[in-house]
């Protein structure tokens, strides 16, 4: 005979309610059943978890088979590297070797979970950037790391591309009106100072190019009100130091706030973070950026057209144009992210330019014969009492020259690195590249193939851009009107898809034409004034290895600014 409380134990929760807590409930415990219901109740949800990180697990292994099945398909070393170049650093002359065994594409195992992709040839090269483009998440972690939240430098292309269109737009509009009637004011009042720089016996060459590329960009993101800022020579300072360390902390898979020195620079990068508000804040307070916030962009660009003199800077761009917007018709950026956003162009474009400029005033030190023949051309196309305007270098097709071939033989890095996120690079020659694999074309060996270049490739020749079909107005304005980069070789399309300083594809450089030009525009200036002499510590020696990459080793040169007489 089946006891009372037998018949009325409920099996649910739902039961035990609907039970209403009767004598028969009591009589059999019901705080045993709450009890026991618990369990099986965390049993349950312990078991669903379970499954749920096992499919992930599954999932996460299968992903990790296909990389090692699709990656055996590539030509490249068996196993892991174990050169000692690469050891050393030297990854360019270990992807050299490669190459040279393995073909134009090389596989390389960097981990069990890590490929890379090394691609040489130039026809694939165009395809590869035209398919592949994300930047690498390292990239994003390192910008994040740095400067805070920022939407620029999203490694996914599709959730930055409409920051990208709006911020390309607004270099181009600057160009523009600077082209049609004002110099560049930023460029003069940099070489100002340059007469206080000059009190000790000689400049440090890197220091002093990081110093113009620092003025150059900041004065381009902020306006006039940049230059009577008093904390700019200690944000100068803060941001290289933040730069130099940022992406070995990122490194970190979790961040080792365990370690005294991340901590440290946690606190640097919150200064630096301080002081770009504050900056922000002088800008749009000087240059009335808060006025323009409701502007349209056709209401912006009549207003610095009809005033083009006046400092404007990017900032009033960036907040106008809404190219810091979460998207092209969200609302406004919060305030974190506008800063984020400031900080990374300032990162980005320093490293760029103070490399290009850096290798151009070492080659002027070294050879006088090059600087007589763009001091010629600069005094030529224009008078010497009349102000130099961007018309004016575009007409410089000598100095344009020497700056795209500098750029040619040393660029800002090693590698151009790409990857896709998501989808598989499928090529036309037959070549699957799985999605998540690094990306990376060696820049040194594709500016500098003889088979492309010439057997001068790696002597600097800027007669080699100089062309009677060449138009460097047009090409110039070509690269944001439709085409992947600056094109100077129109009837060449090997040297066209080899010349990659800025990137090619959806991905290139958004500011290459603002960069090329303002450079050429500060080389233009500084020889208009003054000579650039090597120090006597420049030995001779050391001129035979200004040809080539081997201009990476030279030590930091010593250069000495010699004023003109006029």
């Amino acid at each position: 005979m089946a006891s009372p409380c037998e018949h009325h134990v409920p099996y649910t929760l739902l039961g035990a309610l609907l039970s209403g807590g009767g004598p028969h409930a009591a009589a059999c415990g019901g705080a045993a059943f709450l009890r026991d219901y618990a369990e099986r109740g965390t049993n349950a949800l312990l078991w669903a978890a379970l499954l749920a990180v096992t499919w992930l697990l599954v999932l996460r292994l299968a992903a990790l088979l296909r990389l090692w099945a699709l990656g055996a398909r590539l030509p490249g070393p068996p196993a892991f590297p174990a050169d000692p170049g690469l050891a050393a650093g030297d990854i360019t002359g270990y992807l050299s070797k490669l190459h040279g065994s393995y073909g134009p594409v090389v596989r390389l195992w960097l981990g069990p979970s890590q490929l890379l992709v090394s691609v040489k040839d130039s026809r694939v090269i165009k395809e590869l950037l035209t398919k592949a483009e994300d930047k690498l998440p390292l990239t994003g972690k390192t910008y994040n790391l740095a400067c805070g939240k920022l939407g620029l430098f999203i490694s996914s292309f599709e959730k930055v591309k409409s920051r990208r269109e709006s911020l390309k737009s607004f270099l181009d509009e600057k160009l523009s009106v600077g082209a049609s009637g004002s110099s560049f004011k930023i460029i003069q009042i940099v070489l100002d100072r340059i007469d206080s720089i000059m009190a000790r016996d000689f400049l440090d060459c890197r220091y002093f190019s990081q110093h113009m590329a620092f003025n150059i960009v900041g004065s381009a993101l902020f306006g006039d009100a940049f230059f009577d800022w008093s904390d700019a020579s200690a944000y100068e300072e803060l941001m290289m130091t933040v730069a130099k360390d940022a992406c070995f902390w990122a490194s970190y898979a979790v961040p080792p706030f365990w370690k005294p020195d991340y901590r440290r620079y946690r606190t640097l990068c919150a200064q630096l973070k301080i002081l770009t508000q504050g900056i922000v804040a002088k800008s749009r307070n000087q240059n009335g950026v808060l006025s323009l916030i409701d502007l349209s962009s056709s209401q912006r660009s009549e207003r610095m057209i009809k005033d083009p003199c006046r400092g404007v800077s990017l900032l009033d761009g960036v907040i106008s144009s809404r190219c810091l917007n979460e998207a092209a018709e969200g609302p406004l950026s919060s305030e974190e992210e506008i800063c984020g956003n400031i900080m990374g162009l300032m990162l980005h474009g320093i490293s760029t330019c103070a490399n290009l400029i850096g290798n151009i005033l070492t080659r002027l030190a070294l050879y006088p014969n090059l600087q007589c023949q763009l001091h010629s051309e600069i005094v030529s196309g224009h008078s010497e009492s009349s102000e130099l305007k961007i018309d004016d270098v575009l007409r410089m097709k000598f100095l344009l020259a020497t700056v795209c071939e500098s750029a040619r033989l040393l660029p800002a890095g090693p590698l151009l690195q790409r990857c896709s996120l998501q989808q598989d690079v499928n090529l036309n020659s037959s070549i699957t590249i799985p999605a998540g694999a690094i990306l990376v074309i060696p820049l040194h060996l594709v500016q500098m193939e003889a088979s492309t270049w010439g057997n001068d490739a790696c002597q600097f020749n800027p007669n080699r851009f100089l062309k009677k079909d060449i138009n460097f107005e047009e090409i110039l304005a070509a690269a944001h009107k439709g085409s992947n980069g600056i094109n100077l070789f129109t009837d060449e399309c090997d040297k066209t898809e080899s010349f990659l300083p800025f990137g090619s594809g959806s991905r290139a450089c958004v500011g290459q034409k603002f960069a090329v030009l303002g450079i050429a525009m500060l080389i233009a200036s500084l020889l208009r004034s003054y000579e650039v002499q090597p120090h006597p510590a420049l030995s001779k020696e050391m001129e035979s290895l200004v040809d080539s990459n081997s201009l990476h080793h030279i030590p930091n040169p010593k250069i000495i600014l010699k004023k003109r007489s006029i």
